[in-house]
């Protein structure tokens, strides 16, 4: 049961410590940075573009 608290208890200031270094770095740019999980964070973005194919233009010429 300690260990579980203790764990716990180390998760929870873990969690305090990265939203303060990312509030404080916020200030320091001036500018909104996106939380790994918000829109534009590193666990939310695409890795490509995802195709689309109404967004080919097509030419004369082209076998379509």
């Amino acid at each position: 049961m300690n260990e579980l608290f203790g764990v716990l208890l180390m998760i929870g200031m873990g969690w305090f410590v990265y939203m303060g270094a990312h509030i404080q770095e916020e200030q320091r740019q001036g500018k909104y940075i996106p939380l790994p999980w918000e829109e534009g964070g590193f666990l939310n973005k695409a890795k490509r573009k995802i195709f689309n194919k109404s967004d080919v233009i097509y030419r004369d010429g082209d076998n379509t």
